[in-house]
């Protein structure tokens, strides 16, 4: 594999998790509440997941690296470091796969004690070479008490950032209540990178769908995917003060692309400039669109319209990442698509988006 960047840090790749992890660990105690493979789901038989809310369907997702035989770069550590040597990347910070939908569930007894299962198995996972796999834990927000002590033991554990639902869970209080304020506040002491993640919303996974209703409606329900981090970063961290009474909280977006920033920078301005009469609106120590420069990190994997507007948020805030081994993910031919991808912008932007800007934002030496 040709180099042509020493040092490629992907912000966003992922384990494949065992999925029998958690009836192993919790069966006994939650029963038919835990999730769990199941062999047959609306009358049909097959190879299927509950994730304590969906239904996933089972194999599909991964068909494509196992034709490429790497399919074991998902869970076995040992191949994934493998992996990164044939593909030229330094190292990976590694999200989970399942747990992200699993997140949506409102059992919270039953997803706090999977969550504590998953990050164990993640820690134990990176665990094998801690410079190369950069594990980042599930911390459902359900309740925050719970999730502050859940971040700390994140850290205890060697994770190194925490990935928590993208917005406050379906029937309760939204991020910007006070109720959260100790999971910020706890961020903030352990210095701990808060990510908000596709599919960790309230919109349901698009990709397992069963009835025609839901067949139906999958191609909005994918576009409200891409858009629903906007409602979140707005109404809660931007103008719910978050940020501004958080001065250290560091949050990334994660697995949205950027093309959508430019006319969101514009339009969070334009409240105040056009709306703030009718509208009631906290002041602000900074401009709108200064929190997305200045306190905000953004995740893109292939975006086609990056070299048009990483300048407007910034190069410093972009980081590139593989999605590896997703259907989507840039595997083993990394450094050429890197070098496509990025050929209009500055030889120093470069290597601060393929990795600089990751490294600096977890504090990696």
């Amino acid at each position: 594999m040709a180099t042509e960047f020493a040092n490629v840090i992907s912000a966003d790749s992922h384990v494949m998790e065992p999925t029998d992890i958690y009836w192993k660990a919790l069966g006994s105690k939650y029963g038919d509440r835990t999730p769990r493979d199941i062999d047959q789901h609306l009358g049909v038989k097959g190879n299927f997941f509950f994730t304590g809310k969906q239904v996933l369907m089972r194999g599909e997702g991964d068909k494509t690296q196992a034709e490429k035989g790497l399919r074991p770069a998902g869970f076995l550590p040992e191949k994934r470091v493998e992996f990164q040597e044939r593909a030229a990347v330094t190292a990976e910070v590694l999200y989970a796969t399942g747990f992200l939908i699993m997140m949506q569930s409102q059992d919270t007894e039953a997803l706090q004690a999977s969550a504590q299962v998953f990050n164990d198995w993640l820690a134990d996972f990176c665990a094998y070479d801690k410079k190369r796999l950069l594990g980042v834990g599930m911390v459902p927000t359900h309740d925050p008490a719970w999730a502050a002590r859940e971040l700390e033991r994140v850290v205890k554990r060697g994770l190194i950032g925490a990935c928590i639902n993208l917005q406050g869970p379906a029937g309760g209080a939204p991020y910007r209540d006070r109720s959260y304020d100790p999971l910020w506040a706890k961020a903030e002491e352990l210095d701990l990178p808060l990510t908000l993640h596709s599919i960790t919303g309230r919109v349901p996974d698009p990709y397992h769908v069963y009835t025609q209703r839901e067949r139906e409606e999958v191609v909005g329900n994918l576009l409200a995917l891409g858009f629903e981090i906007q409602a979140a970063l707005a109404n809660d961290f931007i103008f719910g003060t978050i940020l501004d009474r958080f001065p250290r909280l560091r949050l990334i977006c994660s697995e949205f692309e950027i093309a959508w920033i430019p006319r969101f920078l514009w339009f969070i301005d334009q409240v105040l400039v056009t709306r703030a009469s009718r509208i009631a609106l906290p002041p602000l120590k900074m401009k709108p669109s200064d929190y997305m420069k200045t306190r905000i990190w953004h995740g893109m994997i292939d975006d086609p319209f990056a070299a048009q507007v990483i300048q407007p948020v910034g190069p410093d805030r972009i980081l590139w990442g593989s999605d590896f081994p997703h259907v989507r993910s840039i595997g083993l031919e990394t450094q050429t698509r890197l070098k496509a991808l990025f050929a209009d912008l500055a030889r120093p932007e470069q290597e601060r988006i393929v990795g600089g800007n990751v490294a600096k934002l977890y504090r990696l030496n």
